[in-house]
């Protein structure tokens, strides 16, 4: 028989079971009642969310919040929470809203913004750390309320919230409960300083942008960038100390947002190896882009950098970049070769790897690396699955064997992106179609994906402001996949990135990259003189290749006597000059369309200011092609007039005129630009403290950002043209055929 205290046990049970399910109904159905399903999207009404929430259930008209409003913190949440502070501040600072705190109201009244902290409020499923990101939104025209399954989850809620605010011009909110969390637990950004370093103020701001977007984690490639201290003659002048980045890293966590180092090794390391001090422990004496891995100094050196990065970054990842190890096994005494002659590149990739990875890993370090070639696919399986494989599903490196062996050996993986690889500017419109496949659809997402790495390259030396609607696809899709569509997703982020008043911000994003492509594609490309390039992909090269670089020709100088010009300019460039009056059009066009919106923005004025400085160099380039075109034109006529003397001589003062205005319009535009860019970063090449930038080229990569020390690399090519020296010569010409013809 059944004892009766377990019999009663048993009912009681049941009943309260059976009034949790009628408890559940009738919460559901008043919430349905409140928020019922409508055909018209959260967009429609005119407000913009990104990443897209999960769940969107839309109810019956808006409201406005104003100083009459009060916020009410259950007990678990504190006055100073990061959540907290971030929305009073926004709402102070952007709305001009000020209003005052509740603390553990038990009866709430009035018009309440309610902030919560209850663990399974959104029904996120078992991962922990997925869990902690969810949280659930209901908003009424008395009530708002903000619950997040933890600390990280509240924090997503506000700035959802905050994002209804900001995309709606009459800041109302609209009926609506939400219900959300990411579908990846990591959602990383690269900051990629190899050829200049931001403010630290620059970099606290990228952080409070990026939380805006539920980034939440963050690889900083800091290369020289990084003031090590046992080895001083690495970092660069002014370069940021230990305790600054240990600032950062603090600023960045407690906004949930993981810091993550990227130190270069054994490749890409010529910001170490350039240095005599360093110069024996390379793979090959004359390259200074690769570390030989068989020798012990070369790993006492790596231990202190991993040393010092590991004292200012206290977060649980370390990336060790490991991409374009394209010389392994380069090195002959070293021993370096003859292991590849018995095991492969891809051994002394494995042994290179395994040996990081344990020094990291012994210091509580979970790993990232490049898993990329030289690695061969059946040695993957050789590397403990606790490393993660940060360029799954790159492209041309999504293959299928390498997904499933890492699938099979348990590793986790990263989605690569790469929002930006060279130019100044990209094409986004290309560049997000790939994004939202290679995230939400691609063949790696059979794999244990941990999250994404969104890539933005300064290799060519764009300005970082550039990359934030890439930053965000990445982040967006990764937070939901495949929602929104492509093309919904760039007129979302110009709302709520620059604000709603902005115009034709789309026409704007495709204007700069069309006026980037003519500003790169104008130019020949020509061997240079500066330091050959030592080998590729493919392996060293039997003769270092010269380095090719950007020029064009200039109109020749005519004849002493008879001024023949022997033109040719105009139809050497005669695809360039074809298309100049459109290029002009759209040009001033996009000036404008910026200009115009320097005044409608209400968040990153500054990001129209750098575009807008891009945008002045491309209209110099036109210039230049324009005025080149007219000169050839006025030495033809002064050959044509030569036996006119005074016409000539007149020809050649307006030829040489048009030269100097050119010259004249170069420096300008130039300064202009270095003085926008450097209120977000540091000047290029700095002295900082008597201590002087080195600068020697990489002998492998050639990169743009760093032909030369400072920032002219942006006309370092028009200075190369040494147009000054070709007006020299006319005026010689000049005054030589005006002597001769008795002409002043």
């Amino acid at each position: 028989m059944i004892n009766k205290n377990i019999f009663f046990t048993m009912v009681i049970k049941k009943i309260l079971s059976l009034f949790v399910l009628i408890l559940i109904f009738s919460t559901n159905f008043l919430l349905v009642q409140t928020f019922g399903e409508s055909k018209t999207s959260l967009w429609d009404l005119g407000y913009a969310l990104l990443p897209e929430p999960q769940k969107i259930t839309t109810g019956e008209g808006s409201f406005e919040i104003g100083s009459d409003w009060e916020l009410n913190l259950s007990s678990n949440v504190r006055e100073n929470d990061i959540a907290v502070r971030t929305f009073l501040d926004r709402l102070k600072n952007q709305f001009g809203l000020d209003i005052s705190i509740k603390k553990g109201v038990n009866s709430l009244s009035g018009k309440v913004i309610h902030f919560d902290i209850r663990s399974g409020s959104a029904a996120v499923g078992e991962k922990e750390a997925l869990a902690r990101q969810g949280y659930i939104m209901e908003l009424e025209p008395d009530k708002i309320l903000i619950r997040g399954n933890d600390g990280p989850g509240l924090f997503y809620g506000v700035q959802t919230l905050l994002q209804l605010l900001v995309s709606k011009e009459d800041n109302r909110l609209p009926v609506c409960r939400i219900e959300d969390w990411p579908e990846l637990e990591l959602r990383i950004i690269h900051w990629c300083e190899k050829h200049h370093q931001n403010r630290m103020k620059t970099l606290k701001e990228y952080i409070d942008r990026a939380v805006e977007y539920k980034i939440n984690a963050i690889g900083w490639q800091v290369e020289d960038k990084f003031a090590y201290e046992r080895h001083p003659v690495i970092g660069a002048p002014g370069a940021f100390t230990k305790e600054q980045v240990q600032e950062i890293d603090r600023y960045a966590r407690e906004r949930y947002i993981e810091l993550i180092p990227l130190v270069d090794c054994p490749a890409h390391i010529a910001y170490v190896l350039k240095h005599p001090e360093f110069a024996h422990l390379r793979e090959d004496v004359n390259n200074n882009y690769m570390i030989c891995p068989s020798k012990k100094e070369s790993w006492d050196l790596l231990f202190d950098m991993f040393d010092e990065i590991l004292e200012a970054f206290q977060g649980k990842y370390f990336h060790v970049s490991t991409d374009e190890a394209y010389f392994l096994g380069d090195g002959v005494e070293c021993g370096c070769a003859e292991k590849v002659k018995q095991g492969g590149k891809s051994r002394l990739f494995v042994d290179f790897m395994n040996k990081a990875a344990k020094y990291l890993e012994d210091r509580g370090k979970e790993v990232m690396f490049w898993g990329e070639s030289p690695l061969a696919v059946n040695d993957i399986q050789k590397l403990p699955n606790t490393l993660i494989d940060a360029v799954a599903g790159h492209e041309g490196w999504e293959r299928k064997d390498e997904l499933r062996i890492e699938r099979e050996h348990g590793m986790r993986v990263l989605i690569y992106v790469s929002i930006h690889g060279s130019g100044l500017f990209t094409d986004y419109i290309q560049r997000i179609n790939d994004v939202y496949k290679s995230v939400s659809f691609g063949e790696v997402r059979k794999n244990n994906v941990l999250g994404t790495f969104v890539a933005a390259w300064d290799d060519s030396g764009p300005h970082d402001e550039v990359f934030w609607l890439g930053w965000v696809t990445g982040t967006s899709y990764a937070w939901n996949g495949g929602i929104p569509q492509p093309d919904e997703l760039p007129p979302k982020f110009m709302r709520l990135f620059y604000g709603p008043e902005v115009k034709d911000m789309e026409e704007i994003y495709k204007l700069m990259y069309d006026g980037f492509r003519f500003w790169s594609t104008s130019w020949d490309r020509v061997p240079s003189t500066l330091v050959p390039i030592y080998g590729s992909s493919r392996g060293k090269y039997p003769i270092p290749r010269p380095r090719r670089l950007q020029s064009i020709e200039l109109p020749n100088l005519p004849d002493v006597n008879t001024l023949y010009n022997h033109p040719f300019w105009k139809d050497h460039y005669r695809r360039n000059l074809d298309n100049l009056d459109e290029e002009r059009k759209a040009n001033n066009r996009l000036i404008i369309l910026l200009k115009d919106n320097l005044n409608r923005v209400s968040g990153h004025k500054y990001n129209i200011e750098v575009m807008l400085s891009l945008a002045q160099l491309y209209s110099h380039n036109i210039y230049l092609f324009e005025t080149l075109a007219k000169i050839e034109d006025i030495l033809s006529n002064a050959a044509g007039n030569y036996l006119d003397y005074e016409n000539a001589v007149s020809c050649l003062n307006e030829a040489i005129k048009l030269a100097e205005d050119i010259c004249k319009e170069r420096e300008p535009t130039y300064q202009q630009l270095k003085e926008v860019w450097e209120v977000s970063r540091y000047p290029k090449g700095r002295t900082v403290d008597g201590k002087k930038f080195v600068h020697i080229l990489d002998d492998t990569k050639n990169h743009t950002g760093d032909l030369i020390p400072d920032l002219s690399y942006i006309v370092m090519r028009e200075r190369d043209l040494n147009l000054e020296k070709w007006i020299y010569g006319l005026k010689s010409i000049r005054h030589s055929f005006a002597l001769k013809n008795q002409f002043k």
